[in-house]
């Protein structure tokens, strides 16, 4: 509510304080309970797990975004090309924010990171010690329930345009720049676009757009499955995440993907193109490659409905209790 209505320091102050108290608690329960594991997430297990009453438990630190310092180097690369598209809430981390999260990598005994792109990024920019032996890898999921039982793509339209579609915050950090750069460039009659989410660019740049693209804003979850089946391909050319569910739930609809390495688990060569990086022609290549081939599409879409099925809860459920195995016996 605070960052609502645009008292961020504060909000960031008040989130600090809370997560503090909320870690005494935890660390009681666990004491009270005789807890084996503590499993946190970051930003909020430091307290946890330093306490002397959680001493005996092992401690495991969900990692749910890349290091920070990472973001900072990505957000001067965007300063740079499209600096006018950055939301203020999109600027540099602050230190303390990767202080906690320097802190919380010493204190945990184990470190989960759901994408290859988190752990590299850890690597890379952490100085705590054993820093690689604590790394294990725990892929997200797609709520089943939603996803689960979606009907098979169907073979598109041989005059229609490839429908392309945009989910999640129309952010710089997400690359919407570049999505919409990108579908700029090529003709309607090859593609169209739809954008879902909620905005954080200013309109003025939007609307410069309005005549390419169809802009839903945000929309209940549980409308999104609907909207999805109704598109052919994904695209996130994001510059930073954890591991992005939304990939996971285009390809359980049946969407192929394209995707940029810090978007996280996403498709393999079979069921989509991963880009090299955040790049408004490298999108517009990639998507012009899979509108031009509408057999090869419909390929794409098949084999990512097959392959989340790897990605789906019971998946999640059977990686987690494989991994507390090998953590706790």
């Amino acid at each position: 509510m605070l960052s609502r209505i645009g008292l961020d320091a504060m909000a960031q102050l008040f989130d600090r304080i809370a997560n503090d108290r909320f870690g005494k608690v935890v660390a009681r329960l666990a004491q009270d309970e005789g807890a084996r594991v503590l499993w946190g997430y970051d930003n909020s297990s430091l307290t946890a797990f330093r306490d002397a009453r959680s001493a005996s438990a092992t401690k495991i630190l969900d990692r749910t975004i890349a290091d920070w310092r990472e973001w900072n180097q990505q957000v001067a690369k965007i300063e740079d090309t499209h600096g006018d598209w950055l939301h203020p809430s999109l600027r540099r981390a602050p230190d303390w924010l990767i202080r906690r999260g320097e802190e919380e990598f010493e204190a945990a005994d184990y470190i989960l990171c759901a994408s290859e792109f988190v752990s590299e990024t850890i690597k890379r920019h952490s100085s705590a010690e054993r820093i690689e032996d604590k790394i294990r890898h725990l892929p997200y999921c797609f709520d089943s329930r939603m996803y689960g039982s979606l009907p098979s793509p169907m073979p598109p339209v041989a005059d229609k345009p490839v429908r392309f579609l945009f989910a999640g915050q129309l952010s710089a950090r997400k690359g919407i720049q570049h999505v919409l750069e990108a579908v700029s460039a090529l003709p309607p009659e090859l593609a169209s676009l739809t954008c879902v989410g909620p905005n954080l660019v200013p309109n003025a740049l939007l609307s410069g757009f309005s005549d390419r693209v169809r802009f839903l804003g945000a929309v209940p979850r549980a409308e999104m499955p609907a909207i999805m089946v109704q598109h052919d391909v994904l695209v996130l050319p994001s510059y930073f995440e954890g591991s992005a569910i939304v990939l996971l739930e285009a390809m359980a609809a049946g969407l192929a993907v394209i995707a940029t390495p810090q978007a996280g688990l996403g498709p393999t060569a079979r069921s989509g193109i991963c880009i090299d990086r955040p790049d408004s022609e490298l999108l517009a290549a990639a998507m012009i490659d899979i509108a031009q081939d509408k057999e090869r599409l419909l390929e794409m879409r098949r084999a990512a409905q097959m392959e989340a099925q790897r990605y789906d809860s019971v998946a999640y459920r059977s990686n987690i209790e494989a991994l507390l195995n090998g953590m706790v016996g």
